[in-house]
């Protein structure tokens, strides 16, 4: 009775080896549109990082007093382009929300906007959002520039600082 057993246990595994069959393997994904870029930085010691999709463009900023000049970079064509400011943490935008709006640029052309706000005593941020229609899919970027570094945020991030044992700052977060 022992080996009838055995058999059936070995005919029962058999069975299930045959249903499952072959699994192949997945190739890579070898960075098609829908796939974030990664960077490898050997200065840091070869951290990897993983950045977004978003719109081609770089955006720059000089900031001034109570204004800012933002460059819009656009690596790629693109058309019915927005560009979209706001203030953070206090600052208000004085000058037009939407500096641009549905126009179309060309590889390698840039756009220069002129931002007027007024910014409170304490740190805030200029946020600024480049939407448009690059190679036929609507792709967007988001990026803020900091007016007062220096001084003390509006509001205070939650949790309370602590040292830790190599002698660093950590926050420490109650559990809700």
């Amino acid at each position: 009775m022992k080996k009838g057993n055995e058999m059936r246990a070995l005919f029962l595994l058999a069975c299930v080896v045959a249903a499952c069959g072959t699994v192949e393997r997945k190739e890579p994904d070898h960075g098609g549109p829908e796939t974030p870029s990664v960077e490898t930085n050997a200065d840091e010691g070869g951290e990897v990082r993983t950045q977004k999709p978003g719109a081609p463009v770089k955006v720059e900023g000089r900031l001034a007093g109570s204004s800012a000049v933002l460059t819009v970079d656009f690596e790629e064509a693109a058309s019915d382009v927005t560009v979209e400011v706001w203030g953070v943490d206090g600052l208000v935008v004085t000058s037009a929300k939407e500096p641009v709006q549905n126009r179309q640029f060309g590889r390698g052309d840039k756009a220069s906007v002129e931002v007027s706000f007024t910014a409170p005593a304490t740190r805030a941020d200029l946020a600024v959002r480049v939407r448009g229609t690059f190679e036929g899919r609507v792709r967007e970027r988001v990026q803020s520039f900091t007016v007062n570094a220096g001084a003390p945020s509006l509001t205070q991030p939650p949790g309370e600082i602590r040292t830790g044992p190599d002698g660093k700052p950590v926050r420490v977060m109650r559990p809700e």
